[in-house]
């Protein structure tokens, strides 16, 4: 039996033109959003609803894998002990095990399914990090379409993974015998710590309320999320 194929793409900041040339380039029929929010404040072409609209106009599924498969969560059984997401624990999730059934089944009915969030590079992103060894796990072949057009095989990236890694971990020697498996297990949980969120909570006074409120703050790299309540 061939192995079912998966596609991952970032939209970085394409036109919607130039990204439904590379949707087409791979004859991909379904697109699934796996952003935890569905919007872009720089490329507001890709925020949700104008993004579902152009695909739909031009024969493509929209679904938006926020709750399955998006990066972003609070839930302190899926955060590690200094407050950020553990892909693993994610991965574990039932929400996360939901999403790979529903993969599966469109795999099943023919679709040929793209992966999308907004990193042009995929080894920046969640899609390789965090689903991508999970699908590939499941069976699949997952492929990563570059901003030009061409595709990177998994196993390339995490040729790339063990090569950045290569310093951080313990080499094999007549102590310890290191398998190429233990090293991208352990090259995969250091790259969850660089491109993770953070999530913490704080409370302080309000003086407008005269009581106390909780600050969500989010943190991925540079970027910072405030959601006040």
């Amino acid at each position: 039996m061939e192995q079912p194929v998966i596609y991952t793409i970032g939209h970085s900041t394409h036109r919607l033109d130039h990204f439904l040339s590379l949707l087409r380039e791979h004859a991909i029929d379904c697109l699934v959003d796996v952003r935890s929010i569905a919007a872009s404040r720089y490329n507001p072409q890709f925020n949700k609803e104008p993004l579902n609209r152009f695909l739909r106009d031009n024969h493509i599924y929209y679904l938006h894998f926020s709750a399955e498969f998006g990066a972003r969560h609070a839930e302190p059984g899926l955060l590690d002990e200094d407050g950020k997401v553990d892909f693993e624990k994610v991965r574990n999730s039932q929400h996360f095990r939901t999403g790979l059934g529903r993969i599966r089944t469109g795999v099943g009915k023919g679709l040929r399914i793209t992966l999308m969030c907004a990193e042009a590079n995929p080894f920046d992103c969640h899609r390789f990090a965090m689903i991508s060894v999970a699908l590939v796990n499941e069976g699949f072949e997952v492929l990563h379409i570059l901003k030009d057009g061409t595709v990177k095989t998994n196993r390339q990236l995490e040729k790339e993974l063990l090569e950045k890694y290569h310093n951080a971990i313990r080499r094999p020697d007549m102590f310890h015998r290191i398998g190429e498996d233990q090293q991208l297990r352990i090259a995969y949980r250091m790259r969850n710590k660089d491109i993770t969120f953070r999530h913490f909570q704080t409370t302080y006074e309000s003086p407008k309320t005269n009581g106390y409120c909780i600050k969500e703050v989010i943190i991925q790299r540079k970027y910072v999320h405030y959601a006040i309540g």
